[in-house]
């Protein structure tokens, strides 16, 4: 894998891993990760699907690892991110790619799959089921109120890390100063193992994040990542803070306001969608996603709920994401 940097629009530089054996020929793979995550993120299919012909690259998005931060909160909405995805495209000389996308890398790919449909040739979605935007109208097409304003209603009775991501400056005092210890506890609480939902208890509403979190109950190394491998992640935090990541939870009513342009409108691609079982996002996603997400996705070729898993799933089980992955694009017309 080599690392190099894309410029996307207003001269904002963009981070990202390769991992090539076409010299630039192969069908373009590009993944998006979520928070908080890296390039990185996604080491375990960068190789192997070089190892099969694909140009594989994995983005620092917009905010994290190597690439720029901006300052404005409006710099992280849906339509920004859509102009990265198309200056990776213009970078690699390439019309079309396959979107892959965990966490908020899901409404990332969905979202181009809608405005850019023509330079998708299929979606592999992890983690987070269709709706417009993360924080979304949950299938209702008619529904009035704003996200944080929904946060806002939770956060009265219960802690929610959303509400307490809104304010600028808050969630940062907290976490930049404990940032190896705030990763450790949310790997561990979103993972098989953990119990993220614990979190979202009862509360006085004024507890941080990393309190309400559960103790971690095994010391490093887990079964899906090393002591090296947590480096990574703990460098990066430590040296960029996470004012940019958290900028992508506080643009949500500005995504739920851009994206009423999409209401009744399906997405076309050819999709692979994948979950850990014991993803807890899928647990408060409900029932009711998937009947939507059929609806609104009618190519939804894999629907997959990988066992063993959690949120982490392509790190938890990349065997098994692989698979399902490259059994996905094989059934897929791509482009060299």
């Amino acid at each position: 894998m080599e690392r190099q940097t894309i410029n996307s629009e207003g001269g904002l530089n963009l981070s990202c891993l390769v991992a090539d054996q076409t010299d630039g020929q192969g069908p373009l793979l590009v993944f998006c990760h979520g928070f908080p995550g890296l390039g990185f993120s996604w080491r375990h299919q960068l190789s192997y699907f070089a190892r099969r012909g694909y140009l594989a690259v994995a983005l620092d998005m917009r905010g994290y690892g190597d690439s720029d931060a901006p300052d404005a909160i409006a710099d992280y909405s849906l339509d920004h991110i859509r102009a990265d995805l198309l200056a990776v495209l213009a970078h690699f000389g390439k019309a079309r790619a396959v979107f892959a996308g965990h966490d908020f890398g899901a409404p990332v790919v969905w979202n181009m799959a809608l405005h850019e449909p023509e330079c998708v040739a299929g979606l592999v979605v992890l983690s987070v089921p269709y709706d417009h935007d993360y924080y979304g109208r949950r299938g209702l097409d008619t529904a009035s109120q704003l996200p944080s304003e929904s946060f806002a209603e939770v956060a009265q009775t219960h802690f929610l890390h959303a509400h307490y991501f809104q304010r600028p400056g808050v969630a940062e005092g907290e976490l930049d100063e404990q940032s190896s210890t705030f990763l450790r506890r949310l790997f561990w609480a979103l993972s098989a193992q953990g119990e993220l939902l614990s979190a979202f208890a009862a509360s006085d509403g004024r507890e941080g994040y990393i309190n309400v979190l559960p103790k971690v109950e095994k010391l490093l190394p887990w079964s899906w990542l090393s002591r090296a491998e947590f480096a990574v992640y703990a460098e990066a935090f430590s040296r960029t803070g996470f004012r940019g990541p958290l900028n992508w939870y506080r643009v949500a009513d500005i995504n739920w306001r851009l994206n009423a342009r999409y209401l009744g409108q399906s997405v076309t691609a050819p999709v692979c969608f994948m979950a850990g079982a014991q993803d807890p996002v899928i647990a408060m996603s409900g029932e009711a996603c998937w009947d939507f997400m059929r609806k609104r996705v009618p190519d939804l070729r894999r629907l997959e709920l990988i066992p063993q898993a959690g949120h982490w799933v392509q790190q938890e089980q990349p065997g098994a994401v692989n698979s399902i992955m490259e059994d996905f694009l094989r059934s897929l017309s791509l482009d060299s």
